[in-house]
This record gives C-alpha cells, sequence and structure tokens, in this order.
C-alpha cells in the first residue's frame, strides 16, 4: 500500500502529500479510506480520494487548503469538508458513529473512532483504511474486506444493513457488475427479505434517482440495472418498472447522437403506459431531462403503427418525430420488434449531428438570411420554404446546396410558388 501515492495525480497527490506530512508531524489520526484502497488492492486506478479524521475533519481541511493556496469548503453541522484544488475535490470527514432511528430514514451520527466509521459503511470491501501517521502505514481492515476482494464477493456488514439504507441495495448491484463479483449469500438473502419487507417505499424518489444516475455513470450501465429488474428492486420502487427486455435489447453505440446513458431511462419507459409514465416520473422526483426522456418514449411507442405505414417518406417521419428526444428515438429504434420502425428512426438519427446548440437535423444548407440574400420577401413565406427544402432534402429531391439554390431562383421566376413536389 505505500506506493498509494504514486497512483495518484494532479491536485489530488498534492492533497495526499499534505495530509501525510501533517500525520506523521503531529501523529494525527488521518486516515485514507474506501475507494482508492479497494482500487489499489484490485490494481485499477484511482478515481477518488477520501480520507477521515479522528477529531475536527473541517479545520485541518481549512489548515490544508490554506497550506496548498487551495479553497476548503466546511460543513460543520456534519463534520465534513472539501478541498478544492485546481481541478480537483477531495473530502475529509470527522470519524463518526451512525444510529439509524428508523428503515429507510438518514442517520443520528455522532463522533466516533476509524473503527466505528469502517462499521458504519455499506460493504466490507469499502470498510478499509490506510493510517497516514505511520511511518511504514498497514491496512486496517476490521471487516474483513481484503478476503472479499480475493474471493469477489460483496458482503454487507450485518443483516440490518439494507433495511437501515435501503440504496445500499442498488450500490451493491453497482459494485456486483462493475468488478464482476457476486453477492454473498447472506447478503443476497437479506437484500432479497428487505425487499420483500417494502425497505424502498421508505425511501425519497431523490435518494433512489441519486443512485440510479450513479449506475447510468457506469462503463456498462445495463448489466446493473437488468440485475436490478431481475431480482424485483426496480419494481420494488414502481410496480410498472417490472419488463427488462428493452435493456437487454439495447446495444452502446458512441457513435450515435441518441446513444447516451439516458437510453437506458429510456429503455426502462418502453413498457410502461403514459399513466405509469408519469407515475415513474412523480415516484423518482425526475428532473426536466429525465422526465422528457421517459414521456418521448411512450409517445414513440405509440407512434409505431404510423413509423411502419407505407410509402411513408423520411420527411414524413422527421414530422412524425420532430421535436422527441433522441434517446428515446434511439431506444424504440433499438427495441421496436418492427425491421422497418428500426430502419426509418435509425436512418433518422443518423441524420442529426452535433452542433453548438445541440443536435439538430443535418439539412438544409441555406438558412433564412441565405434565401432572404437570394430575394425571397421577408415574411411568412421565408419560414415555409425553409420547412419545404428540408423535406425534399430528405427525400432526396435536392442533394447539394447548388440545388438548393436553383430551387429557390425557380420558386423567384414561377408564378404562385414551388409546387408541392419542388
Amino acid at each position: 500500500m505505500t506506493a498509494t501515492a504514486a497512483n495518484v495525480g494532479g491536485g489530488r497527490r498534492a492533497i495526499l502529500r499534505a495530509l501525510r506530512r501533517r500525520a506523521l508531524a503531529d501523529a494525527a489520526p488521518i486516515y485514507l479510506v474506501g475507494g482508492p484502497l479497494r482500487d489499489v488492492l484490485l490494481g485499477e486506478p484511482i478515481k477518488d480520494l477520501d480520507f477521515v479524521v479522528e477529531g475536527d475533519a473541517p479545520a485541518l481541511a481549512r489548515r490544508v487548503a490554506q497550506e496548498l493556496k487551495g479553497e476548503a469548503v466546511t460543513y460543520q453541522r456534519f463534520g465534513t469538508a472539501t478541498v478544492v484544488l485546481r481541478d480537483c475535490r477531495v473530502d475529509l470527514v470527522t470519524a463518526r458513529r451512525e444510529v439509524y432511528p428508523r428503515p429507510g430514514a438518514l442517520p443520528e451520527v455522532s463522533p466516533g473512532t476509524i473503527l466505528d466509521d469502517l462499521a458504519r459503511r455499506d460493504f466490507s470491501i469499502n470498510a478499509l483504511a490506510l493510517p497516514l501517521a505511520h511511518r511504514r502505514p498497514a491496512l486496517l481492515d476490521p471487516q474483513g474486506g481484503a478476503a472479499d476482494l480475493a474471493r469477489g464477493v460483496i458482503r454487507s456488514l450485518h443483516s440490518r444493513s439494507f433495511a437501515d439504507d435501503p440504496t445500499r441495495i442498488l450500490r451493491a448491484l453497482r459494485y456486483e457488475q462493475r468488478l464482476g463479483f457476486r453477492l454473498d449469500e447472506g447478503t443476497l438473502s437479506a437484500m432479497q427479505a428487505a425487499i420483500r419487507g417494502g425497505c424502498l417505499d421508505a425511501v425519497s424518489g431523490d435518494r433512489l434517482r441519486r443512485e440510479l444516475q450513479r449506475i447510468l455513470e457506469e462503463r456498462r450501465p445495463e448489466r446493473a440495472l437488468t440485475r436490478a429488474m431481475e431480482l424485483g428492486v426496480l419494481a420494488a420502487i414502481h410496480p410498472a418498472l417490472k419488463d427488462g427486455t428493452a435493456l437487454k435489447k439495447l446495444v452502446w453505440d458512441g457513435a450515435n447522437p441518441g446513444a447516451t446513458s439516458l437510453a437506458y431511462v429510456a429503455a426502462l419507459a418502453c413498457s410502461l403506459s403514459p399513466g405509469d409514465a408519469g407515475g415513474v416520473v412523480r415516484r423518482l422526483m425526475m428532473p426536466g431531462p429525465w422526465a422528457r426522456v421517459v414521456q418521448d418514449t411512450v409517445a414513440v411507442k405509440e407512434l409505431e403503427p404510423s413509423l411502419a405505414r407505407p410509402g411513408l417518406t423520411p420527411s414524413g417521419v422527421y414530422r412524425l418525430v420532430e421535436g422527441r428526444a433522441p434517446e428515446a428515438l434511439y431506444a424504440v429504434s433499438r427495441t421496436t420488434a418492427s425491421p422497418l420502425v428500426a430502419q426509418r428512426l435509425g436512418d433518422h438519427l443518423g441524420r442529426l449531428r452535433p452542433s453548438a446548440e445541440g443536435l439538430r437535423l443535418a439539412v438544409p444548407s441555406l438558412n433564412g438570411n441565405d434565401l432572404l440574400a437570394l430575394g425571397v420577401p421577408a415574411g411568412p413565406r421565408v419560414g415555409q420554404l425553409l420547412q419545404e427544402l428540408r423535406d425534399a432534402r430528405l427525400d432526396g429531391r435536392i442533394t447539394s446546396e447548388a440545388e438548393e439554390r436553383a430551387w429557390v431562383q425557380g420558386f423567384l421566376t414561377w408564378d404562385g410558388g414551388p409546387s408541392e413536389n419542388g
């Protein structure tokens, strides 16, 4: 574990070294804890650093920030602080013990020792600490986390862990799928008992959504989401979230405009009715972008018969799905039972391209100012002509900017304006 600092870069290394100097100089009980130690033991890169202090973490954070010419953001009431240095943020927490007054409630906390602090953690693989005050620090592992890492298991620290904090259910599945581990048998049994007991009902939608957001930030979100579906976790959050078929069909495609993490939210919405969609949005207290994806997915699913209509042109597809979230279109294109709908939505997404304002259709080349410069009178007709140009481009009747200009010139010289077919 002595090579930990070598695995940390930038501002985080400077903060780690400053804390190490203070710990050695003052024999201060400062500990590197949790995830970074887990990742070192697994041979994975360290993403974040977290420290526990037996004492006043906010005061220590202020001293370190002053030394490094950074900033300390402190929360004296909770005994926590964040040191901000250049492009990084590092958390310091006062060692504490926790008591849960009732299932699903936020804990009541009081100052404690490092052993108290490790005992309150979610899983054994995160209950690790490295004392910075020792010249040759040895891993502090009272919960047997290193052995569980070697065995490849996720193990909770006590039988009421999930009842105390039901968000640990989603966290357990995230770690299980990210690391390729398995749930310890006792942990799985305790999780299933907590789910059957309705523990998730006691958790706010905001807290649940934040855990889902962390799953969406994983490299393969569908793994943890599918596992949560199979174990009935999502159905316990809302009864309509019980069909994982769409998740299994979703294929990550980073080149597609709709292939963002919200595509997995769209996949969850593929089996929802409009009423259920509204219920899921409310249960998870979804912010605007999430709610839009859910609602648009349900709307696009209802459009499938129209999207499968014989003879439908690309411009017709555009008019049907105009303004819908790309993630919704992507999820439906990947999960629909109609190859024709999949093709049409896929082709439509292929015509989207990123711009400074977001995603926009890759047609036409001319804009309103170009039409005015060509002699089109100012007024509503400019917008109408742009729509007709867009349709002609989408349907392949016009293929270049030169043809667009010729089409506009034809309109200007032709009494009555352009025909419906251009």
